[in-house]
């Protein structure tokens, strides 16, 4: 099964950066693994997961839960997402709808999208705080599962 992951976030922004670092992690850990970073979820995603049978999304989000929840939310299966509060600007699931406008026929079967909950998206550092990177270790097994 053909498989993309995208990781959203800036590795600068403490947090925020936690689907980079999902996507870095399988980078150092699997060379086949197609995956991208981007640091807006923006209509790029689009063009990223056209073609691909599977495709997994991970961003840090803000919804008032628990530092380091995970939602796991399954698009094909009409799951409803929380209710998020990006620091991106985009709305993910917006995004997501426009592609199935626009290219139902290129799209994956299946399309996860990983919120890790955050709990700092301000502080300047490179590192995620604890709760965050066990979200972080637990996501990347999951998609290493699956591969």
């Amino acid at each position: 099964m053909k498989t993309v992951v995208i990781g959203i976030g800036n590795l600068l922004r403490c947090d925020d950066g936690a689907g980079v670092h999902v996507v870095n992690f399988l980078k150092s850990t699997n060379t086949k693994v197609d995956a991208h970073d981007l640091t807006m979820g923006s209509i790029d995603i689009i063009e990223l997961i056209r073609g691909y049978d599977r495709a997994y999304i991970i961003d840090a989000i803000k919804t008032g839960a628990e530092p380091g929840t995970v939602f796991k939310i399954n698009i094909h299966h009409n799951e409803e997402p929380p209710v998020i509060h990006s620091s991106h600007g985009v709305d993910l699931f917006t995004t997501l709808k426009l592609a199935e406008e626009l290219y139902p026929e290129e799209l994956p079967n299946e399309i996860i999208v990983f919120g890790i909950e955050a709990q700092d998206l301000i502080t300047l550092n490179m590192e995620c705080t604890e709760p965050v990177r066990k979200a972080i270790k637990e996501i990347a097994q999951y998609i290493q599962n699956h591969l």
